[in-house]
């Protein structure tokens, strides 16, 4: 196509925006009420401009064959939004996108509906959008061009950094509290264990006396009313319990604290992202997102 990269900055950074404003409009009117989408908090959705990219790239050389050009950018699309899905989901642990509920999807991340929608995008694109788009570069000067898009390239870079270790402290904040969780469990089953013990330990302390006692069948009722008082609980037991009460305190610290981490950034990324989906943290996603929605 012959572009320098200037250019394909400009229109990197022109179908992020570009993209951004479907993304808004077309959630703002299903949800009837104004919204910001995007992984980023700024007026981009960098995988709009990647897709733009890759369709301009895969469709140049059919241009003038739209099945051809249809082909290529669903085909080159698809391998850009399954590659990452993957990518975010291996390292976020959760999913911005899902199709897993659509059929014909592939894990989930790239569905036949959305692959045939990148297809007429790409015809669209190459045939209609990016004539004006391209038009619209060429008529911006030089140096201001040069200037626009390293003031722009700030932005997104800062942007992108801070959304991206806000998604960072998101993943670490589910990783903690599935482990919260899990010690929670463990502590629930130890506490059984402990008070099953100590039952068990009654039942053979009755046991005995019972056996004692056989004799003596006139003072049956008084001795096992005596017993009831005469059952503790084993000291060690009564200490574990007690480092157990203490360590139940201290984690219901650790999760306001994790709560109130990086607090802002993250209500803004589950607002802003709230179809996206975890397999082994979903729970945990799940009480994020009724937590964050719920406070104004």
């Amino acid at each position: 196509m012959g572009y320098t990269i200037t250019q394909w900055m400009f229109f990197f950074y022109t179908y992020c925006f570009i993209g951004w404003i479907w993304e808004c409009t077309y959630c703002s009117i299903i949800e009837r009420h104004l919204t910001n989408r995007g992984f980023m908090r700024g007026p981009m959705i960098p995988i709009y401009g990647c897709g733009t990219t890759v369709m301009l790239i895969a469709g140049a050389p059919f241009k003038s064959n739209i099945v051809l050009t249809f082909l290529a950018g669903m085909i080159g699309a698809s391998l850009l939004e399954l590659v990452t899905g993957a990518l975010m989901e291996a390292l976020f642990k959760v999913r911005y996108w899902d199709y897993s509920h659509i059929p014909l999807n592939i894990h989930g991340y790239v569905c036949l509906w959305a692959s045939l929608g990148w297809g007429l995008a790409a015809v669209l694109l190459n045939k209609f959008i990016h004539i004006p788009v391209e038009m619209f570069e060429k008529a911006v000067p030089g140096r201001v061009e040069q200037w626009l898009l390293f003031f722009v390239t700030i932005a997104f870079v800062a942007d992108f950094s801070l959304s991206f270790k806000a998604a960072l402290d998101l993943r670490d904040i589910l990783v903690r509290m599935e482990s919260i969780k899990a010690e929670a469990e463990r502590m629930q089953k130890r506490v059984d264990v402990i008070l099953a013990v100590a039952t068990d330990e009654k039942d053979k302390w009755v046991d005995r006396r019972t056996a004692q006692i056989t004799d003596m069948l006139t003072s049956v009722e008084n001795a096992l009313n005596s017993a009831k008082d005469m059952i503790p609980i084993p000291e060690a037991a009564k200490e574990e319990l007690i480092e157990l009460r203490t360590k139940a305190g201290m984690m219901k610290d650790r999760v306001l604290q994790l709560f109130s981490f990086r607090e802002k950034l993250n209500k803004l990324i589950i607002k802003g992202n709230p179809r996206m989906v975890s397999k082994k943290f979903q729970a945990s996603l799940d009480e994020l997102k009724d937590y964050y929605n719920r406070k104004k």
